[in-house]
């Protein structure tokens, strides 16, 4: 399949039952592959068949009417189920007694369909989008398409196992410590955590008012930049929103990289790897020199530390306050795992809480200075390749050891792209993490375009049924 094209879409012709017209062939190309192969990957929670078919074909009509239905017109789209949907139950990933119907769609999904996004269906989650296994006690496990005995990380695991297992064309996650570029990684995709405030958070259940962002999964770059054209923007309903101008950047995103200054880490991001990740990812910064970067040697400092002094301060309180309610009147309706760590906030005091917040307010100001030399950071995403299913059963270690190297960019607010950059021997995914200045998306993506323009790792598929 090729990549969204950055120019006006080509008219086609009408469509009927009989004869679809392309919005509708390819709608029903992915519910066809949806009905076969989500009883193995359990991506999805539900799928509205009957809704996208309308819609699709709705679509070929307007276009064969002279009319452009939108920036994402015919493309199918999944959004995680813990975005709220009009006259919808959305499960957030726990047990019915905690699902809600949607009295209104949430600004990203209204933005979505704005654009011409067709929505196939509502993706499976780490309950409450805590965890980075999506192994969910209440709707199964989501299991990775590359190997369906493994995770395919969390929480957004079904939205990037949707993606990857081709059952949609562009996902919609969540991530607050990792949870769109983690299974980005695992998966074989690319999945951009976007700066906090430059999607609305408006409708969707939080982890941290602070660190969430909403953000796209896609196999190309070309297809993350222009979902995240589509669902950028300043909400006045969302207090982190931030009216940051994006301009039309998409013009620009295989402008390539040349002089781009990209640091990478001598310390902490390349420790403790698995042989295969190291390899990669260092392959993968060669690639990107060759296309015109200047690859910039950098030290950052208390790296280290950056995930104990948020994800398990800042972060397991914030979850802890929000779902107070549901831990002391029903906790037997909570998963144990997810019930597990979300009691590990509850030890937290205001004073340990402020002490946090301080130290990263003085850790942004050192990455404010180290913008001034780099103009991105290049890390692996995870420094493993997707686990076992029966190897993470202990939820809270699992996303200790896959989540080393994103919770600390995401407590500062930064964007983040997760791009798939080759395989270990076992053919599982490895991917690589793009960091850039605090809205700075457009060159995070013209870097990711850039090292795509001369692999073609995206372009691999799992050997799934036909």
């Amino acid at each position: 399949m090729s990549e969204l094209s950055t120019t006006h879409p080509a008219r086609s012709g009408g469509g009927s039952p009989s004869m679809p017209g392309a919005s509708e062939a390819e709608t029903r190309a992915r519910l066809a592959r949806i009905e076969s192969l989500n009883p193995i990957v359990n991506a999805l929670l539900a799928v509205d068949a009957d809704g996208a078919i309308r819609r699709a074909r709705a679509q070929d009509e307007a276009r064969a009417a002279g009319d452009w239905p939108g920036l994402l017109d015919g493309v199918t789209v999944t959004v995680k189920d813990c975005f709220e949907l009009a006259g919808e139950t959305t499960s957030y990933g726990s047990s019915a007694r905690f699902a809600r119907m949607g009295q209104q769609d949430a600004p990203v999904v209204r933005r979505l369909r704005d654009a011409g996004a067709i929505l196939v269906g509502r993706n499976n989650l780490s309950e409450f989008c805590l965890g980075s296994t999506n192994q969910n006690e209440h709707h199964g496990p989501c299991r990775n398409p590359w190997d369906t005995g493994r995770v395919p990380g969390g929480s957004s695991g079904g939205s990037a196992a949707s993606v990857a297992a081709g059952l949609c064309r562009v996902s919609i996650g969540t991530d607050t410590g990792g949870s769109i570029r983690i299974p980005a990684a695992l998966c074989g995709v690319v999945g951009l955590r976007p700066s906090v405030g430059r999607v609305s958070n408006t409708g969707v259940i939080p982890c941290s008012v602070d660190f969430d962002t909403v953000g796209p999964l896609a196999y190309s770059v070309a297809d993350v930049a222009r979902a995240f054209a589509a669902i950028a923007g300043y909400d006045p309903e969302d207090p982190n929103s931030v009216d940051v101008p994006l301009g039309n950047f998409l013009p620009d995103v295989k402008a390539g990289i040349a002089g781009t200054r990209i640091g990478l880490p001598r310390n902490f991001y390349f420790d403790s790897l698995q042989p295969a990740v190291a390899e990669r990812v260092r392959a993968a910064a060669a690639v990107l020199e060759k296309a015109g970067a200047v690859l910039v040697d950098i030290t950052i400092e208390d790296a280290e530390v950056a995930q104990a002094r948020t994800a398990f301060s800042l972060l397991v309180a914030d979850m802890a306050q929000y779902h107070l309610d549901k831990m002391e009147t029903a906790p037997e309706s909570i998963g144990p795992e997810v019930l597990r760590r979300l009691q590990l906030g509850l030890p937290v005091s205001g004073v340990q809480y402020a002490d946090s917040r301080r130290w990263l307010a003085s850790w942004k100001l050192r990455f404010r200075a180290l913008f001034e030399r780099v103009d991105l950071i290049l890390t692996p995403t995870t420094p493993i390749v997707a686990p076992r299913i029966y190897d993470s059963a202990d939820m809270i270690e699992a996303t200790r050891a896959v989540s080393r190297f994103t919770y600390g960019f995401g407590a500062l607010g930064l964007p983040a792209m997760s791009v798939p950059c080759g395989f270990d021997g076992d053919g599982m995914p490895v991917g690589m993490q793009i960091v850039g200045r605090w809205f700075d998306e457009p060159l995070v993506f013209r870097a990711g375009a850039a090292f795509q323009a001369a692999t073609d790792h995206h372009r691999q598929r799992p050997a799934l049924p036909a």
